[in-house]
């Protein structure tokens, strides 16, 4: 097998206008440094809260934010919707490079948590498999 990247930084495979909102930030802090983003109703019985924000004047056209909906509310997941298939494969190929899980992209983080990034049509996936999201990896 390969060796996956240690010490990876998320940051610096996000578009640069999402770059702020750090994988792990707490829902709290994210709703103070984005103010655009709409938070859907969610219950304690909900496994997951999503925000969904619309972006204008970009290569993408909507972001949608996944927090646990567990102790502080950690950022795990973002789904990038981009204008067209090809606009998404083009970032991929000049931000992510080739893939090195298959068809997807898999790091670790310098806290040694799987980070995880696919496309899908028009939309780009990035995940930070966190303990209780539904994409905790167990280590082996």
């Amino acid at each position: 097998g390969f060796v996956l990247a240690q010490n990876f930084a998320p940051k610096t495979v996000v578009p640069s206008k999402l770059a702020k909102y750090d994988f792990g930030m707490t829902l709290d802090v994210f709703k103070e440094k984005n103010k655009n983003a709409v938070v859907n109703a969610y219950t304690q019985n909900d496994f997951r809260i999503e925000a969904k924000e619309i972006i204008t004047g970009s290569d993408y056209t909507a972001v949608t934010y996944y927090f646990d909906n567990e102790t502080n509310m950690p950022l795990y997941e973002m789904i990038i919707e981009f204008k067209s298939e090809k606009l998404m494969t083009d970032y991929c190929s000049s931000k992510l490079k080739a893939p090195n899980d298959g068809d997807k992209w898999k790091w670790t983080t310098k806290e040694g948590i799987v980070f995880k990034a696919w496309g899908f049509g028009k939309k780009l996936v990035f995940v930070l498999a966190l303990p209780s999201t539904e994409w905790e990896e167990n280590k082996n």
